[in-house]
């Protein structure tokens, strides 16, 4: 509906799809947050799951927040190479998890 007045213009239909807009827009970068949150939560059970398998996850806790992703890296691919069950996107998840972990990060440091 289009309501005409001499220098005015008001269109209902505009404004209902604006806000439709707005709404998708909103609903898709919660749903954004939300799935990240739940990844990080994941990568994080994975990282004390694996790591654990062979020692304590203190040892990890310790270095959380004092190692750059290029080291974490190489920790990982040698925790593989000694045994540590993780496929190759696995690896990736536990890298990416312990470079960005802040110090005390649960589930790991627990």
């Amino acid at each position: 509906m289009v309501l005409n007045q001499p220098g005015l213009q008001y269109n209902n239909e505009g404004s209902a799809m604006k806000k439709l807009v707005i709404f998708a827009i909103g609903s898709y970068s919660l749903l954004m947050v939300v799935s990240l949150v739940f990844a990080q939560a994941s990568a994080g059970k994975l990282t004390a799951q694996v790591c654990s398998a062979c020692h304590s996850t203190a040892r990890i806790c310790e270095k959380l927040g004092n190692r750059k992703p290029e080291v974490w890296l190489q920790t990982v691919e040698r925790m593989k190479s000694n045994g540590a069950k993780l496929s190759a996107a696995d690896v990736t998840t536990v890298t990416e998890y312990l470079a960005t972990a802040k110090p005390g990060s649960k589930p790991v440091c627990q």
